[in-house]
């Protein structure tokens, strides 16, 4: 464990809400999809990150917050053509150019929705992965976000967030985490000094 507060304390109660996050403007996913800067900024490779998400016959999966199309790609082939694979994201025109990119790609079916992460357009107990890759801290309300996570994930299903550390800051973090564990079984944790990547399981 690092100095990332990853831990919920009983301690000091987490204040009853989370500011809402700085949301990337259409124009800029092209950039910020950019693999080469990812890595420089990141380390991101997301054949390799992806990995951390489990492969199950006949699933659904869900990304919410897709933008520009960073990790669907490799999300696609990494799920593989039994599964499906919903990218969600609250811009219509991501969404289109989204699908442009990938119609005819190999990998999981695909389902291109403009929706909201705070308001998730499913069902309850509906998907067996949810993944967020950078996208929880740019909702407007995060703690709202994790809630709608936890009503659409089934029994047993797979949460994974990606958390960018320099923007999900400390005092923003700590009330989301907190909410995240007393909701889900944390199985993985792996924290460094751009990234947190957090893998639960629902109870």
């Amino acid at each position: 464990m690092t100095d990332l507060d990853l831990k919920t304390s009983t301690t000091h109660p987490a204040p009853p809400g989370v500011r809402g996050g700085w949301r990337t403007p259409d124009r800029l996913y092209r950039l910020i999809s950019s693999p080469l800067l990812r890595m420089i900024l990141g380390w991101d490779l997301p054949r390799r990150d992806l990995r951390v998400i489990s492969r199950r016959t006949g699933s659904v999966s869900l990304e919410v917050g897709s933008g520009g199309g960073f990790y669907t790609a490799a999300l696609k082939t990494h799920l593989g053509s039994e599964n499906d694979l919903i990218a969600l994201d609250p811009s219509p025109s991501a969404m289109h150019s989204l699908k442009h990119q990938l119609d005819g790609r190999p990998g999981a079916r695909m389902s291109y929705v403009a929706g909201d992460g705070c308001k998730l357009p499913l069902a309850d107990d509906h998907a067996d992965t949810l993944f967020y890759g950078y996208s929880l801290e740019e909702m407007p309300d995060p703690l709202t976000a994790i809630r709608e996570a936890h009503r659409v994930l089934r029994p047993g299903g797979e949460l994974v967030l990606f958390l960018w550390r320099p923007v999900f800051t400390r005092h923003r973090r700590r009330p989301v985490i907190a909410l995240l564990d007393e909701l889900f079984e944390r199985r993985r944790t792996s924290a460094g000094p751009q990234n947190i990547r957090l893998v639960y399981r629902k109870h």
